[in-house]
């Protein structure tokens, strides 16, 4: 199947690859992995949900600026070298998010931050303010209610026994209502009994099924199949293509869409009655109102913005705090560190920590910035060149041909992969334990090449949270999102290894599983009440 969707990807796209085919550039003398396959290239390899030991060993190979093999051979790059990427992040003119990422995107969530280009800047405009510190130091009280329900759950489901919890459906649930209530004031699950809420399942599912290499293939025909028809029979059509991989993110989008369009309808007649509300979507809202003529989001695009939101906020933070008390689980010392850090911190300030209390927890700040540069949520993003460029690296490469190569003349249309994670673990920048998870290391001067590589992403010297015009909106949420949780957790439970087998899943979210075939995310950890020690 894949390679009958790889052949009519490339029978439709041949007209604008034959000339980087057949035409020599800089990019020809790349140094790479050779091809896996005549019709995909790499790209089975790159997007296995599995592929962990490829994107390992091609960094650490071919170095910083690596060619990938496409459809029939076509060039993609993959990068992490510094200079290369503050180009990349920053000059949005010329590397762009890919037209069919996007499109498919809005297909999929609507016409939302993660799906435009033209008016990105205006709707990243509009929610920078709700995601400041400013506003987000006022949401203690939200915060330790919904995670205090999560505790109360997640003791009902332990017992006075040691018992396994899937840890992620909780983190999912609680990621969800905590955006729920700050984001939108409106609650989706109190988190009181253990039962599946159909939205939170979807917003789950979407990363995985939505970013699978099949799907991925699949979402590469989007401008071909954007422009057949009317949109009821590019629907009528999609929907007869006999393939469970297409049919699931369809369903998905509309579970998304519906409970989407019902919480605008009730938000917009909410604060007609009762006026604005301390939500970010009464603040989006709000600046809407206020905004002039050409400003003005239109409903489809609000839309957009709440699926975006739910998905971004959801996703990413219930995973990489999973992921961080999966570790803490395999590492049991640096768990009990941790949550004596909390609780002494608890007891000098005779209660709740606030904003700031939590944020001057030095070892939970690095166990999380370790997780996060370690594994990032979000492994690898893709660009394309929207004009030819040249783009400058920090150290010269050496060519397939012995030539000295210091910039890359990138033609128009060329596939460009940011190597988040390869960059995160660089050995040339953080040393030769780069791959370790060492929390302490952010306890002691960062290495001086990694203070002088000038990384550009907006978090930590590392690019997980990406930067330039498309970085991560939500990174001070996120923060304080996993910060609550993790002290609320840590105080009341210890965290285990289970039985129950843990796969992380390369993926454009990663999630976990409990099988190597299976696509539903999940992850078991054996809890138990520090109470009942």
């Amino acid at each position: 199947m894949i390679y009958l969707l790889a052949f009519v990807l490339a029978v439709w796209s041949t007209w604008r690859v034959s000339k980087q085919i057949f035409a020599k550039s800089t990019l020809d003398f790349v140094p790479g992995p050779l091809r896996a396959s005549f019709f995909t290239g790499n790209l089975s390899q790159l997007l296995d949900s599995q592929g962990w030991d490829f994107h390992t060993q091609i960094g650490e190979r071919f170095g910083p600026v690596v060619r990938i093999n496409g459809f029939f051979g076509r060039p993609w790059l993959y990068i992490f070298d510094p200079l290369a990427l503050q180009h990349i992040v920053k000059d949005t003119a010329t590397y762009d998010e890919l037209p069919w990422y996007l499109q498919s995107n809005c297909i999929l969530l609507g016409p939302g931050v993660l799906s435009v280009t033209g008016t990105h800047r205006k709707q990243r405009k509009m929610f920078t303010p709700p995601f400041a510190s400013r506003h987000l130091r006022g949401l203690d009280p939200v915060f330790y209610s919904v995670t205090r329900n999560l505790v109360n759950a997640i003791s009902l489901c332990a017992g006075d026994d040691t018992q396994d919890v899937d840890i992620l459906q909780w983190m999912s649930r609680a990621a969800l209502e905590l955006i729920g209530q700050t984001g939108l004031g409106h609650s989706f699950d109190p988190l009181t009994q253990d039962v599946s809420n159909a939205y939170s399942d979807a917003v789950k599912n979407f990363a995985p099924v939505a970013t699978s290499g099949e799907v991925m293939l699949l979402r590469q025909l989007t401008p071909l199949v954007g422009s057949f028809g009317p949109a009821w029979l590019r629907r009528w059509l999609v929907e007869k293509v006999p393939i469970a991989g297409v049919q699931k993110p369809i369903h998905i989008s509309d579970t998304l869409h519906l409970q989407t369009s019902e919480l605008l309808r009730d938000k917009k007649a909410a604060v007609l009655v009762n006026g604005t509300t301390n939500d970010i979507m009464s603040a989006l809202l709000q600046a809407n109102t206020e905004a002039s003529n050409e400003d003005v989001l239109p409903d489809d695009q609000l839309l957009g913005q709440i699926s975006s939101i739910l998905f971004a906020a959801m996703d990413t933070t219930s995973n990489a705090t999973s992921r961080i008390l999966h570790l803490l689980a395999q590492h049991p010392h640096i768990q009990d560190r941790l949550r004596r850090e909390v609780i002494q911190a608890r007891a000098a300030a005779g209660g709740d920590l606030d904003y700031d209390q939590l944020h001057a927890l030095l070892y939970l700040d690095a166990v999380c910035r370790e997780t996060l540069r370690l594994y990032p949520p979000a492994p690898q993003t893709f660009r394309g060149t929207m004009q030819d460029a040249v783009l400058p690296l920090s150290q010269p490469i050496r060519g397939t041909d012995g030539s000295t190569i210091k910039q890359l003349t990138i033609p128009r249309g060329t596939n460009i992969i940011i190597a988040i994670m390869a960059c995160n673990c660089s050995k040339a920048l953080w040393g030769e334990d780069a791959r370790e998870w060492k929390p302490e290391r952010w306890l002691a001067p960062l290495p001086a090449t990694m203070e002088n590589a000038a990384i550009p992403g907006v978090y930590s010297h590392i690019m997980t949270f990406l930067g330039g015009g498309r970085s991560c909106i939500g990174l001070t949420f996120a923060q304080l999102e996993m910060n609550f949780v993790l002290s609320e957790l840590l105080a009341s439970f210890v965290f285990e290894p289970s039985t129950t087998p843990v796969f992380w899943n390369l993926s454009g979210i990663t999630f976990p599983s409990a099988s190597l075939k299976s696509t539903k995310p999940e992850l078991w950890l054996r809890v138990r009440q520090l109470s009942a020690e």
